[in-house]
């Protein structure tokens, strides 16, 4: 992807940052808005993915693909925004954030189902934890893939 077009992207990302947080009166945007290039870069250009007809197709497994695991999950509304915009759910989806019975909470969960988590990122540092026996993993397997975190 030409760098212009991730540019686009992330000043998509950021609109949905501020929007999700508005819409619910709660949620912390400055992290969120300080990670969208980082996130962006990842998704639609660095990492490598499971695609069917041009869309990721999740699986819970990871192998034989790269992995992003979120430790900080209170910038949630990045991630979800950088989700739905890569076609990981659909982008109106994002209105439902930190609502009610929506798959789109505070802090990421995997109880949710929402394609794209693969483990609940509340305590913060957790992530760091995942993100190496996920690569320790990998790398008995013979896998490739990297793991970000």
């Amino acid at each position: 992807m030409e760098i212009e077009q991730l540019e686009k992207v992330a000043s998509q990302v950021r609109r949905d940052i501020v929007r999700m947080v508005h819409g619910c009166q709660s949620g912390h945007p400055g992290g969120s808005l300080g990670c969208t290039e980082l996130l962006v870069a990842l998704y639609f250009e660095r990492m490598k993915l499971k695609e069917a007809d041009g869309k990721p197709v999740f699986d819970m497994n990871g192998t034989d693909e790269d992995l992003f695991f979120l430790s900080n999950g209170h910038i949630s509304p990045v991630w979800y925004s950088t989700l739905a915009r890569r076609g990981y759910f659909p982008v109106e989806e994002m209105a439902t954030f930190r609502k009610l019975d929506s798959r789109l909470q505070g802090h990421p969960t995997t109880h949710e189902h929402l394609e794209g988590i693969r483990i609940a990122s509340g305590s913060l540092g957790q992530g760091m934890s995942v993100a190496i026996g996920a690569a320790l993993a990998k790398k008995l397997n013979g896998d490739k893939g990297l793991v970000y975190v």
